[in-house]
């Protein structure tokens, strides 16, 4: 099955709770088109930088899931706040304390008998949501880390070789500094699109590799 529509299948608890997340990053890997030109360093770049964007699409609709599953008996946070939870949901990564008060205060005003335990069920769903966020992309972020070690040398190839337009050889070597930038981190890789990052580096004609020196021993003389 295709990376997306692996994610786009879930829409219940127990497809939820069966997600296999190697099993996205495989369907990327899989799906990952072929990149030798700068033109399909671009296309392949769009294509990682959407596996990656898949995901936190999906993971409102995880939170959702979860969120209607947990509150199926609660009545203090209503199905359109917890829609708005679920979409705003990747917002609270670096700060559930302020999800958590976010939930205590409706909780109490929509007259919860418990709203500790409304305030529980919601960061867990959370937390389950950033759990299947973080599996999911690590795969693909190893693969985009392999792909740009690789790219390096490549990249460096061209921006080097002397029969290459000096204009191509700039970009070249532009794109051999992204790609030193993607190994390092990965995420990064959605900063901006690629065009943008690759305009952004300083222009620069990279030296071609020295020449091999010739030993005196190596030279033959002729007659």
């Amino acid at each position: 099955m295709p990376a997306k529509q692996l994610l786009d299948a879930i829409h219940t608890q127990p497809a939820l709770a069966a997600l296999e997340h190697g099993a996205y990053a495989d369907a990327v890997i899989g799906e990952t088109p072929a990149a030798v030109t700068l033109a399909e360093i671009e296309a392949r770049d769009r294509f990682l930088a959407a596996a990656l964007h898949q995901i936190d699409d999906a993971i409102g609709r995880f939170m959702k899931i979860r969120l209607d599953h947990a509150l199926a008996d609660d009545t203090s946070i209503g199905a359109p706040t917890r829609k708005v939870f679920a979409q705003t949901i990747a917002s609270y990564a670096a700060n559930l304390e302020a999800l958590g008060d976010r939930v205590r205060d409706l909780a109490t005003r929509g007259r919860s008998p418990n709203p500790e335990a409304v305030v529980r069920a919601v960061l867990d769903a959370a937390r389950d949501t950033f759990s299947d966020r973080e599996a999911l992309r690590a795969g693909v972020l190893v693969h985009i880390t392999g792909l740009a070690v690789a790219g390096v040398a490549q990249a460096d190839h061209q921006a080097r070789d002397t029969t290459v337009p000096e204009a191509q050889r700039t970009k070249w070597s532009a794109v051999r500094r992204d790609f030193e930038v993607l190994a390092a981190d990965p995420e990064k890789i959605v900063a901006a699109a690629w065009s943008a990052r690759i305009a952004s580096w300083p222009e620069q004609l990279d030296e071609p590799p020295p020449k091999p020196e010739v030993h005196p021993s190596d030279l033959i003389e002729l007659d």
